[in-house]
């Protein structure tokens, strides 16, 4: 019944959007020979020069008339431009989605004008909130929780920012659906769009795909990567291009080949198992060397923004770099990014934080310029443990957020913003003492690891009087100090279960639903889990962490300090 009640709600308030560019420009344009796409770029009546215009095939620069003409086959469906420095592209209304791009409607041997309008702004300084993974299916309240939770607390926070003077921007890395759920609770990537203008979305916001944002209704074949995302595309355009923000260069890619294989768990219009790869398409990566090649300066910061992380290390622990991505499409991506000297990677679909050096792998020196922050999900993990009345919790029980990239003209710094807390809190401290002894007295504790003996029974915690600590976004150059009295106690790195997402996700989902499933009794160690050993039990604890940009963040643990699903 809620669920009804909200799709009606979200029906009778729907703000009407357009998906693309629809704009008319007084400027004279006229197709040359041969050319099927042509038009222009202007800025308050006034052509603008040189603005990369894409098919996602070929890319020419505009004239000084502000034209532009391709002689193009339309094999994307659209064409868009890069957003050139210092202009934004205009949006409609309380539509979000910047209209850079414009859908083809003739035939591949009609000539068709489509013209783009550009508004001047000031954004060498800017920031970006990087999100991914928000997953609204119009279930487990998470309509609600997204509008109502996370969008107030994105809002607040860029407001310092806003109140600066400084623009901000959204990166939106994919799985914004949940693609089997689209027929049974009638909510798709275009109810999305909609629901960023009905809301009020603080900001712009460019996306990517991600495997959730296909439609699970495409049969198998040769062409089911690209049939699959006509509704993406209809939506949000392209599902690769690029945009200047100030003076650096963002590029949006999809990196999930959608197969969607006969077979698996069965759905509502679901014709298929939803099985995916891991690559970036030849043709992507045709049309990225031709992108990248307009960035002359090769200092010039590169962001680009997927769905899956692509670089990641080995079992979590910094060292051995894994490239995530089928070959040929990593060595090749790897080769284009090499020449420019200051790469981030932005992605999701993890549902956790993870920060990967290339420097750190001294055996890939290609990588030494690329850093990727693989962002947990808004969603924590799907909504689950919000929907069973606890914390917004990732898959690794850090809390569900989102990444700020602050930006002043080439320097990037960032910080992750947990959604229910503030900024200044990076990082949870568990008295091992109390959770040893939650865990050898609680009834569910006890019911759980008897149908998942695998998973970490912290009644057997080994240590006295030590404590955990879970820094969220951890990265190999941060600092972690702990005191007791004054005195430095030895902080040792040690991959754990997190007690909290125990109790606080899995024993709901399992016990409370009656869902015994194996994959539960496989143990899920966090990597970001630091160790200290105090003299005694009730001892105040002292923890600092210091970040890559030398921000401090403290904690005083009054100990005993009780152990419960709501702990801060």
């Amino acid at each position: 019944m809620k669920r009804t009640l909200n799709l009606i709600i979200m029906l009778l308030v729907a703000v009407t959007v357009s998906a693309q560019s629809n704009f008319t420009s007084t400027l004279k344009a006229k197709p040359k020979r041969g050319a099927t796409l042509y038009g222009t770029v202007e800025c308050e009546g006034r052509p603008v020069v040189g603005v990369p215009v894409s098919d996602g095939y070929q890319i020419v620069l505009t004239n000084k008339k502000g034209q532009y003409n391709i002689v193009s086959e339309k094999r994307n469906g659209t064409v868009f431009i890069t957003i050139p420095r210092g202009y934004e592209a205009v949006t409609e209304g309380a539509d979000v989605v910047p209209q850079f791009w414009a859908e083809l409607t003739a035939d591949a041997a009609t000539a068709e004008r489509h013209d783009f309008n550009l508004r001047a702004v000031d954004n060498d300084r800017h920031v970006i909130a990087a999100v991914a993974d928000i997953h609204i299916a119009n279930h487990h309240d998470d309509l609600s929780n997204f509008r109502d939770i996370f969008v107030p607390q994105l809002r607040a926070e860029i407001e310092q920012y806003r109140k600066a003077g400084i623009p901000v921007y959204t990166l939106c890395l994919g799985d914004s659906t949940h693609e089997i759920y689209w027929y049974d609770y009638l909510y798709d990537i275009g109810d999305f769009r909609r629901t960023l203008a009905d809301i009020g979305y603080p900001t712009q916001l460019f996306n990517t795909m991600g495997n959730h944002d296909n439609d699970g209704a495409t049969p198998c074949d040769e062409n089911t990567d690209w049939n699959a995302t006509a509704k993406y595309r209809k939506a949000f355009g392209p599902t690769y291009y690029s945009i200047n923000i100030g003076k650096v260069h963002y590029v949006m890619l999809d990196n999930i080949r959608y197969i969607n294989k006969p077979g698996g768990k069965k759905a509502k219009g679901i014709v298929g198992s939803r099985n995916y790869e891991y690559t970036i398409s030849p043709e992507q990566l045709a049309w990225l060397e031709k992108d990248l090649a307009l960035v002359t300066d090769k200092t010039t910061p590169i962001v680009i923004g997927v769905h899956s992380p692509i670089y990641r290390y080995k079992n979590g622990m910094n060292g051995k770099i894994n490239i995530n991505l089928k070959e040929p499409s990593a060595t090749e991506l790897t080769r284009l990014l090499q020449p420019f000297s200051n790469v981030h990677i932005v992605s999701g679909h993890a549902h956790r934080n993870r920060v990967t050096y290339g420097k750190t792998d001294t055996s890939q020196p290609e990588l030494q310029n690329i850093i990727d922050h693989n962002i947990v999900a808004v969603s924590g993990s799907l909504w689950y443990s919000s929907g069973f009345g606890g914390p917004m919790l990732g898959s690794m029980g850090e809390p569900a957020g989102c990444k700020i990239f602050t930006v002043d003209n080439t320097d990037i710094e960032w910080y992750f913003k947990p959604t229910q807390f503030p900024a200044s809190e990076q990082f949870r401290c568990f008295d091992m003492n109390a959770v040893r002894d939650y865990f050898a007295k609680n009834g569910e504790v006890k019911v759980f690891l008897d149908h998942f003996p695998a998973r970490t029974n912290f009644a057997e915690w080994e240590t006295d009087n030590s404590v955990m600590i879970h820094v969220w976004d951890w990265a190999p150059d941060w600092k972690i100090e702990v005191t007791e009295n004054g005195k430095p106690l030895e902080v040792k790195r040690r991959k754990t279960e997190n007690p909290q997402m125990i109790v606080g996700l899995d024993i709901p989902n399992t016990l409370w639903l009656i869902k015994f499933d194996k994959k539960n009794n496989k143990r899920k160690l966090h990597p970001h889990m630091f160790h200290a050993v105090a003299s005694a039990p009730d001892t105040p604890i002292e923890v600092t962490v210091t970040d890559s940009f030398g921000n401090k963040y403290r904690q005083t643990m009054e100990r005993p300090k009780p152990f419960s699903v709501h702990m801060k």
